[in-house]
């Protein structure tokens, strides 16, 4: 596993009580079946970063808590009234690759913090007002055998006495 530092500006303008930077979260959602990808940025108004124009969307993107008995994933709550994820949620028939990408804005400057982060939707919610996704990855690895043999007296018994 790699370490992701965040700069030492953005950390002090995570713990600065005032600052002209702003951290948003780039999200994007592609699949074999979407015509295009669909990219996501929690303000306002879109922002362009490497050339590449993310549309404004209120969605609130929160941690799992870290336990040892499932795999940590995201869950992003996506405002539902201009219905932009809807149509391409529902018209995919396996979980969307999604891609994630913290960024600091400051004075018209983007600067990449963490990622990009590769993850897979697992599951959404869809209602009325909100889109709830749940983001993470496929491969359950805690459940997973370590290896592919069975190991016992009979298949090895070089390492039993």
């Amino acid at each position: 596993m790699t370490v992701r530092n965040i700069s030492a500006e953005g950390v002090r303008d995570l713990f600065a009580q005032h600052t002209e930077a702003a951290i948003f979260a780039l999200v994007s959602f592609s699949h074999p079946d979407i015509s295009g990808v669909v990219r996501v940025v929690n303000d306002e108004v879109p922002l362009t970063h490497n050339g590449v124009e993310y549309q404004g969307v209120p969605f609130n993107l929160d941690l799992a808590s870290d336990t040892e008995e499932r795999i940590p994933s995201l869950e992003m709550t996506v405002d539902n009234v201009e219905r932009l994820l809807v149509e391409q949620l529902r018209s995919v028939p396996s979980p969307a690759d999604v891609i994630v990408e913290i960024v600091r804005v400051k004075q018209g400057q983007i600067t990449t913090e963490l990622g990009p982060l590769d993850f897979q939707l697992l599951d959404s919610q869809i209602n009325v007002s909100t889109v709830t996704l749940t983001i993470g990855h496929a491969v359950d690895i805690l459940n997973a055998a370590a290896t592919q043999d069975i190991f016992n007296p009979g298949t090895a018994p070089g390492l039993f006495r």
